[in-house]
């Protein structure tokens, strides 16, 4: 489960790298931590469409 440190640190990654700043291992580490994202249900909302 991801706590609010990571998630934060995801999002500080995620500006690193779309302003092109980001090194390997930043890039790296942000890896790791979306796939601990996806599968966090506390900061990964399911929002069901309606039929």
């Amino acid at each position: 489960m991801m706590n609010v440190n990571e998630f934060d640190r995801m999002n500080t990654l995620s500006e690193k790298i779309l302003s092109s700043t980001a090194s390997a291992h930043e890039i790296a580490e942000f890896t790791v931590l979306l796939n601990l994202w996806k599968s966090s249900e506390k900061f990964n909302l399911v929002i069901d469409l309606p039929q």
